[in-house]
């Protein structure tokens, strides 16, 4: 429990994160946006979704609070509620505020209707409209839903205050968040930020931000913008910030790979070994289910991309592919692990479709028979062109991939496997299922007691694969592999897996 002093009435904010290692950019951006304000006093209480509930509530109800306020998320709505709905029960007195990325769109009047004792409901930015509803906090209210029929943007946001200079910005964690942008020029339907406003820091302001966060020890930063090497020329002149000024920290980073010119690709390619972390958008390689989901990405381009990052040998690259896009059949998603295989991505990262409150895929998932949870997490749950034994099938593929390319001693050789053999990817789910992961994890279980990685002295790949994959996983196009090779790759009688 932390706290800020000043006068009369107390605020409280509840963080409710995922994990130690997470820390909310939330309370020092509000904090930030209302510390003039000065009869407020202001107080924070950190938790994690798998903290002890009855105690959270016990130590936020004994600091007698006029103001509860947290922020919603997708994982962590189920645990911030209960703990809000116990405040209120203990002292209704208590108003209490949410935000967040649930509050948007209709899931804020699907918020109240559920809670229906929730004093007010900020939906989008809200640096502006929280210090409002703070200023006029004893005005009769015209409605508990802020703003009543819009997405707050915070028009000042470029020229704000970085978060860094808030007391409540927290250091002493594995990684910091940023933000060098705001909003987003795609128009994704299944996105939050599809489509909002665009605004930027300047240079000298990303610079100073930077400056400030290396002088608090901080050696890992997690930006947040959406499509940083949008503009193209702004991407190139940041990385080459952080390459010639900031060579201690690190950055994750999130890039859509159908831009990236030449000012880029020169930049990448003097990348630091280890500085930078790339997330790459794909979600789906199909021109027709990308136009149906809002996307509209020159494929060729993107792979084309792609294909670069994978080559630059100073960094990671994790591409990310969705299941349950309009349109989308499970034959798309086989396809496209094979394809981001075949590129040679350091990480698939697969995973179900969810239909979040305020995006636009609500609107249109009727036309396209999408059944989604009415509940967090929203996943989808089966389509016109996806049953639900396929979204399962996805779920199960995405838990493959992780067993196996993008296991980092099996990395290597799964990229080979799908070299040589024809439909890999196909044939490795298939054997999966059908011996419900037991073949796999054997396979696994042996690479794993040897040198930590799928080879062996004198032996290569396309042997090591025909030696250990393909009789396990019972494939018969691979070439085989004999006598000393095979003992290389077995010892002690490992063979006896098969």
């Amino acid at each position: 429990m932390s706290c800020i002093h000043s006068k009369k009435r107390r605020l409280l904010f509840l963080t409710v994160n995922s994990s130690y290692s997470h820390s909310s950019l939330a309370l020092p951006l509000l904090h930030n946006a209302c510390r003039d304000l000065t009869d407020w006093e202001w107080l924070r209480y950190d938790m994690t979704i798998d903290s002890n509930i009855l105690a959270a509530v016990r130590d936020i109800h004994a600091q007698n609070c006029d103001l509860l306020v947290t922020n919603l998320y997708l994982f962590n709505r189920l645990t911030a509620m209960e703990v809000l709905q116990r405040c209120h029960a203990l002292a209704p007195q208590c108003r209490i505020a949410v935000g967040g990325p649930e509050c948007l769109g209709a899931g804020a009047e699907e918020l109240l209707q559920t809670a229906p004792w929730l004093a007010r409901v900020f939906r989008g930015e809200g640096e502006q409209i929280f210090r409002e509803y703070l200023e006029n906090y004893d005005s009769p209210a015209k409605s508990r839903i802020v703003p009543a029929d819009s997405n707050a943007v915070y028009a000042e946001w470029a020229d704000s205050p970085y978060p860094v200079t808030n007391p409540f910005f927290v250091t002493d964690k594995p990684f910091v968040q940023i933000e060098t942008s705001r909003g987003c020029p795609m128009q994704c339907f299944y996105c939050t930020s599809g489509g909002t406003a665009i605004r930027y820091r300047s240079m000298d302001q990303v610079r100073e931000e930077l400056q400030r966060l290396s002088q608090n020890g901080v050696r890992e930063v997690r930006v947040l913008d959406r499509t940083f090497n949008l503009p193209q020329e702004r991407g190139a002149a940041l990385l080459k910030m952080f390459r010639e000024e900031f060579p201690g920290m690190r950055f994750h980073l999130e890039l859509h790979p159908q831009f990236l010119g030449n000012a880029l690709q020169n930049e990448l390619k003097q990348a630091l070994p280890g500085q930078l972390h790339i997330e790459a958008g794909i979600q789906c390689l199909d021109s027709t289910v990308q136009q149906l989901s809002g996307r509209k990405s020159d494929i060729a381009a993107a792979e084309a991309g792609l294909a670069f990052l994978c080559q630059c040998t100073a960094f990671e690259t994790h591409a990310d592919l969705l299941a349950g896009l309009p349109g989308q059949k499970w034959q798309h998603i086989l396809a496209d692990t094979a394809r981001l295989m075949e590129l040679g991505v350091a990480e698939i990262q697969l995973e179900v479709l969810k239909a979040l409150p305020g995006t636009p895929l609500r609107d249109i998932a009727p036309a396209h028979g999408i059944i989604y949870s009415p509940a967090t997490p929203y996943d989808v749950m089966q389509s016109n062109t996806m049953t639900m034994e396929d979204i399962q099938a996805a779920r199960d593929l995405s838990r493959l991939l992780d067993l196996t390319c993008n296991h980092k001693s099996l990395h290597t050789s799964a990229m080979a496997m799908n070299r040589e053999c024809a439909d890999f990817a196909a044939k490795l789910f298939d054997s999966f299922r059908k011996t419900g992961g037991n073949r796999l994890t054997a396979v696994g279980d042996t690479f794993l007691k040897g040198s930590g990685s799928l080879s062996a002295p004198g032996v290569g790949n396309d042997t090591v694969c025909a030696a250990v994959v393909a009789p396990l996983l019972n494939f018969d196009e691979c070439p085989a592999a004999e006598g000393e090779a095979a003992e290389r790759i077995f010892p002690e009688g490992d063979k006896g897996f098969v």
